[in-house]
């Protein structure tokens, strides 16, 4: 329906019918004596590729259908049909929805799972009719630039954040509309009310750039910790993160000072006490103990972070747990600082390779250790090596003329609690390192992801590199030995400028497909397109997906983020945590946790630990492999579903 004008669409869209519940009824079938038929796969040889299939427009998202134009991505089933749905966000700064454009404009759609006609699935457009756009006070397109999901009132029904950016520099947009990150209740058909205003909400104007829900002090309500990043891009002072607590009922209060969070402003760079130009924020229990830590991943190749939860507080064990940077300060091949040497004659240096314009140098700050880390944009945690405990990604851009002392993407190896240390073994040593022809190289690395894409058992990684000319998707597929073989092309998943990705099974096969936004910075495409990768040999192999319910308040958060959980199969033991969104702009791969199983049929034993004060565990021992199973922390059962 084209409309003529805003007022129009505006009164079209108050007419529009809610979202009605489209689920299907979804046999679920108790652990033990009823369970289902078994059912095994033998697994089969990877052979010569391709192994996944660009099936955009078969879901409708090519441009002779919905069109999607976004980059930020994350999956969740919003409506509880047991398919992954998914909210996109375009670029865009203060920036509302402009319905009356011509054709309009929109920076946000929430695209529902649905089946196709003649078989398959497909996405349906439900951005208005689900409510995720209204603006308090009134009226519809409300400027938002990510979202995570989350249950923040414990109703069994998934709830979502809308993160906002508002740049406060008046020379770059002066315009503010109001709006500001908010929290939306939903109703579990797809539907979302804005919830009452708190302490999320300010009125000071904040580069928002990233959140994670996670649950700090086990109480069974979900918290939010929040990153934001400078005050005014091109100078140093940046803004402080901020942590809220959750009150239950989609308000929160913040506590960041009293949880020991607080950042100086503008100074205590030496020592790490700034507030960093935070790109990514990240939760997960880095240290083993039950609860969660955070991580920050800073931009302008300052010191990322790790507040270490104490259960009383957090603490900065950035520097000493070795998560800070790595231990390559030396900036004589920066070709700023030759340039400067030239110029200048205060210092000797090699002579640079560059033309040398505008002087890109500043003694007493270039040159010391918080300034010479990366400049990371995502951390992720996932524990790689299969030795139980969560190790690091930090995906980090880069380029040729600063040298080597800029940190580039790479794996944090956790080497355990007392102390809490992590070492960076290489991507040389690791088989991660990619080699570059041209002399002006970049390295765009903006976001990744862990995930067993061949179901062997063994976490892969998928590296967005974008924004820059030249780059591409990257896929590592690990091997026994934990080190990796770069397979991109091979894949067929080498995409152009890929920038933002997000993980689900969104056919229901068992196997996790690939959902990516493309860059259209520096170049790029004109439209950054969301793009479908369907996954073709994972179901080859024998998996399980789990996905658990909280008792709520007094138990686990009803939605589990910070949960556990440990499959044994086949001689193999891997641990995965649900995690409540991560990483540049706020990622989330749903709140369902996916193992590859290789040739096991059986689970031998599947573990869980609560999220809980009293760290509660549910064991469960021969659990039929290659169905979704869902695990209930009140009745303490294990069901599987047999549909989808």
């Amino acid at each position: 329906m084209l409309v003529g004008s805003l007022a129009a669409l505006l009164a079209a869209c108050k007419d529009t019918p809610p979202i009605v519940d489209a689920r299907v009824d979804l046999a679920l079938v108790d652990q033990g004596a009823d369970a289902p038929p078994a059912r095994c796969q033998s697994p089969q040889p990877l052979g010569a590729g391709p192994y996944f299939k660009d099936v955009t427009a078969s879901y409708g998202l090519d441009p002779s259908g919905l069109a999607v134009a976004g980059l930020r991505i994350a999956s969740a089933d919003v409506n509880g049909d047991g398919y992954p749905d998914l909210l996109v966000h375009d670029l865009g700064t203060n920036n509302r929805d402009d319905l009356g454009a011509t054709p309009p404009k929109r920076y946000k759609s929430l695209l529902l799972n649905e089946p196709r006609p003649g078989g398959g699935r497909r996405f349906r457009d439900a951005t208005l009719a689900s409510g995720l756009t209204a603006i308090r006070g009134g009226g519809v397109g409300r400027a938002s630039h990510f979202a995570i999901f989350a249950d923040v009132n414990n109703d069994g029904k998934l709830d979502v954040l809308t993160g906002t950016y508002v740049n406060a520099d008046p020379k770059a947009n002066p315009k503010d509309p109001g709006d500001r990150s908010e929290v939306l209740l939903g109703d579990g058909k797809g539907n979302f009310t804005l919830a009452a205003q708190s302490d999320l909400y300010s009125k000071e104007m904040r580069s928002t750039t990233s959140a994670a829900f996670l649950d700090y002090d086990r109480d069974g309500v979900v918290d939010l910790f929040v990153g934001n990043w400078y005050e005014i891009y091109g100078y140093l002072p940046a803004l402080q993160d901020r942590l809220y607590r959750g009150n239950g009922d989609g308000s929160f209060s913040e506590v960041t000072d009293a949880m020991g969070l607080t950042t100086l402003r503008d100074k205590g760079y030496a020592e790490g006490k700034n507030s960093r130009p935070t790109y990514g924020v990240s939760a997960c229990d880095v240290d083993g103990d039950g609860d969660s830590d955070l991580l920050v991943s800073a931009y302008g190749r300052q010191w990322n972070m790790l507040w270490r939860n104490d259960g009383e507080k957090f603490v900065d064990v950035s520097v000493a747990s070795g998560v800070a940077a790595d231990a390559l300060v030396d900036y004589s091949d920066n070709e700023y600082y030759r340039c400067y040497c030239k110029s200048s004659g205060a210092c000797s240096a090699p002579a640079p390779i560059s033309s040398c314009g505008v002087s890109g140098w500043n003694p007493g700050v270039d040159d010391q250790p918080w300034r010479l880390g990366g400049n990371t944009f995502t951390t992720i945690c996932a524990d790689y090596d299969n030795d139980g405990d969560l190790d690091l990604f930090n995906a980090a851009i880069r380029h040729w003329h600063i040298g080597a002392s800029s940190d580039p993407s790479q794996i944090l190896r956790n080497l355990g609690a007392s102390p809490l240390r992590f070492e960076r073994p290489g991507n040389a040593a690791l088989g991660l390192e990619r080699k570059h022809t041209a002399v002006d190289w970049n390295e765009g690395d903006i976001s990744a992801a862990f995930f067993d894409f061949d179901g062997d058992g063994l976490l892969d990684l998928i590296l967005m590199d974008s924004d820059y000319p030249d780059t591409h998707t990257w896929l590592f597929r690990q091997k026994p030995d934990h080190t990796f073989e770069e397979i991109s092309k091979l894949a067929g998943i080498d995409h152009d400028r890929g920038q933002e990705v997000t993980l689900a099974d969104l056919d229901g096969d068992g196997d996790l497909d690939v959902v990516m936004g493309t860059s259209s910075a520096r170049g790029g495409p004109k439209v950054p397109q969301v793009y479908v990768y369907e996954n073709l040999v994972g179901q080859r192999s024998n998996w399980l997906r789990v996905t658990l319910t909280g008792s709520g308040k007094g138990g686990a958060n009803r939605a589990a983020i910070g949960a556990k959980v440990w499959v044994e199969a086949g001689g193999v033991r891997q641990l995965r945590e649900v995690d409540g969104g991560h990483g540049h702009f706020a990622l989330q791969n749903g709140l369902s946790v996916h193992f590859g199983l290789g040739a096991a049929c059986e689970v031998e034993k599947l573990e869980v630990e609560w999220p809980d004060k009293a760290r509660s565990r549910s064991v469960f021992t021969k659990v039929r492999a290659n169905y979704p199973i869902e695990i209930d922390q009140a009745s303490g059962k294990l069901r599987y579903r047999t549909a989808p």
